[in-house]
């Protein structure tokens, strides 16, 4: 066997190379952003990545739709909201795709069933649950319908507040990365769960509906789950965040 003293090249050096039999060097290129493999690549940044841009996708298509509705029905008020409120949406996903496509790999990856699936169990319950909800008949009342488009709007405005000064620091799973304490994150610990489940209280009272709400209550527990299990990894990796729990709220300024 006979070892090459030669420099290594740029490839060489970005990859790990593998001699076979045949004398021919396999390069195999490292995960990119600092990831020590392609399936870690792949679960903490590739796959919410798609997910995301997805659903930027599927819900841009939805709103030429919105906006000749409006111009056909004479710009009331209520379609304007609906506007207002399609726009935020498209502005929630459009930040979190930009976070996953500037973030780089974190400081202490997630572990486990808790940290690892219970996030992704989350956010496919919201997917499919609202999705199930949205089939199934609302009562048509107006002032419902008004109030819940009313705190859907708060929600997005509170979680585009959160997620620009978020930004590379967003993560799905429990992921340990630079805090943030800037901008709502000096008032509450979850603005960014406080805004995501304004959102969904509105959309839960415009559908009108007894299993709407119960499906509200159900997924306010799991989010606030996460964010405990978020802040036990934050404070095991960070002196300042251990500080910082104890000058701030848990997810309602003032009160909790």
């Amino acid at each position: 066997m006979t070892v090459s003293s030669r420099p290594l090249t740029q490839d060489e050096q970005n990859g790990q190379v593998i001699r076979p039999c045949g004398g021919h060097d396999r390069i195999f290129l490292q995960a990119p952003n600092g990831y020590v493999s392609w399936r870690g690549w792949l679960a903490g940044k590739g796959l919410p990545l798609a997910i995301f841009i997805m659903a930027l996708v599927v819900n841009s298509q939805a709103l030429p739709h919105e906006v000749a509705r409006a111009m056909r029905d004479g710009l009331p008020l209520h379609s304007l909201m609906q506007l207002l409120r399609q726009s935020l949406m498209l502005g929630f996903f459009l930040f979190i795709a930009a976070a996953y496509l500037t973030r780089t790999r974190a400081v202490t990856p997630a572990r486990g069933f808790w940290e690892k699936g219970f996030p992704f169990l989350v956010l496919c319950a919201n997917f499919v649950g609202m999705s199930l909800l949205e089939r199934s008949a609302a009562l048509e009342r107006l002032d419902l319908i008004m109030v819940g488009l009313l705190l859907t709007l708060l929600g997005y405005c509170v979680s585009l507040w959160a997620l620009w000064h978020l930004q590379s620091s967003f993560a799905i799973m429990a992921e340990a990365r630079s805090p943030v304490m800037s901008g709502p994150y000096q008032y509450i610990r979850h603005p960014l769960y406080l805004g995501e489940l304004l959102a969904l209280l509105g959309l839960c009272l415009a559908m009108g509906t007894v299993p709407a709400i119960l499906f509200w209550v159900v997924l306010t527990g799991m989010q606030l789950m996460r964010a405990s299990i978020e802040e036990t990894k934050l404070a095991r990796q960070f002196a300042d965040y251990r500080a910082y729990l104890e000058r701030t709220r848990f997810v309602l300024p003032g009160l909790y």
